[in-house]
């Protein structure tokens, strides 16, 4: 079969070996994936690379260059080998001090006609909101772009915010996937984003991560949530300063929204009242959420509806768990549940193991890491797998 993928990160290489690098492009056509990651590139490396990528006979797809040490010049080459080829559909530029000038080169090939790229990541490339116009007229205009990742660019504020979303907001735009993990965003933003929200007809994931927008400013997005437009499958809203406040909120949306089938809230502080509020929603026969804070080990199943509810960090107590046992005895759809790093002790867990033993059941997963010692559960008729302290199956 051939070459299909090089992975070189972190080997200490230099613009000294980008020419041999480039020559491999342009002779290899079996290679579809190049891993460069950690290595001082440079300008001059970079350069060397895009001929490569420019050959008639490359045929490479996947372009990892984080933390290369490029710099604005580099957008220059890389606009170039962009607009020329028409098979590289993933670009990681990550943790590389890009900058205004530099999105403003890289766009410009993004713009060409030819340019067939799906997956854009920029973490940590020290962007500002003045680069987010460049970027919007990007996701007003690309045919093919939808993945995008801005996440740990802390400087883009409501000014950038506002102006990708008029971008994903236009009729063209086909992205997806938008991350804006660890953005420092504020709850004014959440206005523009509830916006998108109702008037996107793709985009199926939004990632907020970290940003820290509260109570107040997820309201505002449950606003566009509850549109009947939205077409939001997923979004993420871990360690966002979220209480229970926001729960009711966010348990009409469970209850209603025909689109949403994963909500992730992993370290806020939603307490017991939060959760009981939440199971409301969850109990709803509309409810159509497959999986209710992310979980690493599940994989989907187009014979039945996964869903996977996990609640780790969340301040949960015994005084939640009665509601938890009760959407265990009801749910006809719940196939993983988790509560680590939750004080539930032992008659919380008593509580949870009352609905387990509901004929109704559907769990196969229980994971309760740190939340008290493991209780017996006896056999069901399902193939229940319970996990260790340590996470491990047993």
């Amino acid at each position: 079969p051939g070459l299909a993928s090089m992975r070189f990160c972190d080997c200490h290489l230099t613009a000294a070996c980008c020419e041999d690098l480039s020559s491999i492009l342009g002779i290899k056509q079996t290679l579809v994936e190049l891993h460069l990651a950690g290595n001082s590139l440079g300008e001059s490396g970079v350069k060397l690379l895009c001929e490569g990528l420019k050959h008639v006979n490359c045929k490479l797809q996947k372009l990892r260059l984080k933390a290369c040490k490029l710099s604005a010049a580099c957008c220059g080459e890389l606009s170039s080998a962009l607009s020329n080829k028409q098979l590289l559909t993933d670009l990681d530029l990550s943790d590389n001090q890009l900058g205004a000038l530099g999105m403003q080169l890289l766009c410009e090939g993004l713009k060409q006609p030819n340019f067939k790229l799906q997956r854009l990541v920029l973490r940590f490339c020290g962007l500002t909101g003045t680069c987010c116009g460049d970027l919007s007229t990007i996701l007003s205009t690309s045919q093919s772009l939808t993945e995008l990742d801005l996440s740990y660019n802390f400087s883009l504020g409501e000014v950038g915010v506002q102006l990708l979303c008029e971008g994903l907001k236009h009729p063209n735009c086909k992205l997806q996937i938008s991350k804006l993990e660890w953005c420092r965003l504020s709850a004014v933003c959440c206005e523009f984003l509830s916006s998108a929200l109702s008037t996107s007809q793709a985009l199926a994931e939004l990632n907020l991560w970290g940003t820290k927008l509260g109570d107040s400013g997820v309201q505002v997005l449950c606003e566009g949530l509850r549109h009947p437009n939205c077409k939001l499958q997923k979004i993420l809203l871990g360690s966002c300063s979220l209480t229970a406040a926001c729960c009711g909120d966010l348990s009409t949306i469970l209850s209603t929204s025909q689109s949403l089938t994963v909500l992730e809230l992993v370290d806020n502080k939603l307490g017991d009242s939060g959760v009981q509020l939440l199971c409301e929603g969850l109990k709803h026969p509309d409810c159509k959420l497959q999986k209710l804070v992310g979980i690493n080990k599940s994989s989907f199943c187009s014979l039945y509806i996964f869903i996977s509810y996990r609640l780790g960090y969340c301040d949960l107590t015994v005084a939640c768990c009665g509601d938890l046992s009760s959407v265990l005895s009801t749910s006809q759809t719940l196939t993983e549940l988790g509560v680590r790093w939750n004080n539930l002790g032992d008659s919380g867990v008593q509580l949870l193991c009352e609905g387990l033993k509901h004929p109704n059941c559907k769990l196969q997963i229980l994971d309760g890491h740190s939340c008290s010692p493991k209780r017996a559960v006896k056999k069901r008729k399902l193939n229940m797998v319970l996990f260790s302290q340590n996470g491990c199956k047993q």
